[in-house]
């Protein structure tokens, strides 16, 4: 079926046409069949990509934990996550707009996700394990709406095996939509399914479906650099906004801007929406999931200064119009806007 832009489903559209050019189709029947897929190395990246960003994740250990950062000695029996990994090195950017993994996130999430963190994990020989889990946010919720709020890409920078303390999964367990009790951790830790995949693969689930990892029984590290993608109107788990610099934006492309979240309508101040600089951004940096707002996960052209940092704003500063008053001005700015669309499109 040729694929069109109907404005009835939004950057739906746009979005599955580019999925398809990937070669990503399995990956979406996978996704809602099962609650995960995996990604094979040569839809993700060139090798030598992946070779990077593994260096740039050993220089990063080697900066905290000094000179045995990676020896096995001091990761034996350990499985830790390493947090706010996104500034420690350009190529970790870069990642996190992988147009294979951020397009599969926007599937789950919508096209105007945020990034909420970028993190990675070591994990050395030993008995150390994840336990079964969810990432559903909410510990309260038992049972959970069917809207997922996040989800997780894990871009595995060692080969993955059962043996290795690869991840595993429980098949389907997203479509129960609950919380994983003791019983059910208990129960699933030696009969959940191990990924097996070579260096370079993604893996990607949302946050519904019910995951850990077996034990490392092989010499070395097993090492993953992760991101994971929230709904904009949740909180991220890393403050990216406050920490960004205009040169990052800068130098990356303009829906890194929009993982960053510094055109959020949030929070309100007295004077409400900032309509000029929101009015202003480019698609792919704010809210809204329809046809005009869609970026391109094909676009890797650096912003060079089209986007920008948020304002510092003086959240108790109110310039005295009326609620009618914007309203009106906001009628005659989409009025205009409209017009001028008209008049590009002939």
């Amino acid at each position: 079926m040729e694929i069109e832009d109907w404005k009835s489903v939004g950057s739906v559209a746009p979005l599955l046409r580019e999925l398809r050019q990937l070669g990503l189709e399995t990956n979406l029947v996978e996704l809602d069949a099962f609650g995960f897929t995996v990604v094979p190395p040569e839809k993700v990246a060139p090798p030598e990509f992946c070779r990077e960003v593994r260096e740039a994740l050993e220089r990063t250990m080697l900066r905290r934990y000094g000179a045995d950062g990676l020896s096995e000695e001091r990761w034996s029996n350990v499985n830790d996550i390493q947090r706010f990994m996104l500034w420690e090195d350009p190529i970790f950017e870069k990642l996190s707009y992988n147009p294979a993994g951020l397009g599969l996130a926007e599937w789950l999430l919508g096209t105007d996700c945020v990034l909420s963190l970028c993190a990675a994990w070591v994990k050395g020989p030993g008995e150390v394990r994840t336990g079964i889990h969810g990432d559903y946010l909410d510990p309260a919720l038992v049972a959970q709406p069917e809207q997922m709020n996040n989800c997780n890409m894990h871009y595995m920078l060692t080969d993955y095996t059962k043996d290795d303390g690869s991840i595993s999964f429980v098949p389907g367990s997203h479509k129960w939509r609950r919380q994983v009790n003791p019983d059910d951790s208990r129960y699933w830790a030696d009969r959940a399914v191990a990924v097996e995949a070579p260096a370079g693969s993604m893996v990607i689930w949302g946050n519904h479906t019910w995951h850990g990892s077996y034990p490392k029984k092989t010499p070395g590290l097993r090492m993953t650099l992760q991101c994971e993608y929230m709904r904009r109107r949740r909180q991220t788990e890393e403050a990216y906004r406050e920490t960004v610099t205009q040169e990052a934006l800068d130098r990356n492309p303009v829906r890194f801007a929009g993982l960053m979240d510094v055109y959020s309508l949030f929070p309100f101040g007295k004077n409400d929406w900032d309509l000029d600089r929101m009015g202003a951004a480019d698609p792919g940096t704010k809210n809204g999931q329809t046809i005009d707002q869609y970026r391109s996960l094909f676009d890797t052209e650096p912003a060079n200064g089209r986007t920008t940092l948020r304002p510092k704003y003086d959240y108790h500063y109110h310039d005295g119009k009326m609620t009618s008053e914007r309203n009106v001005e906001r009628a005659e700015r989409m009025k205009a806007d409209a017009k001028n669309d008209k008049v590009a499109a002939g």
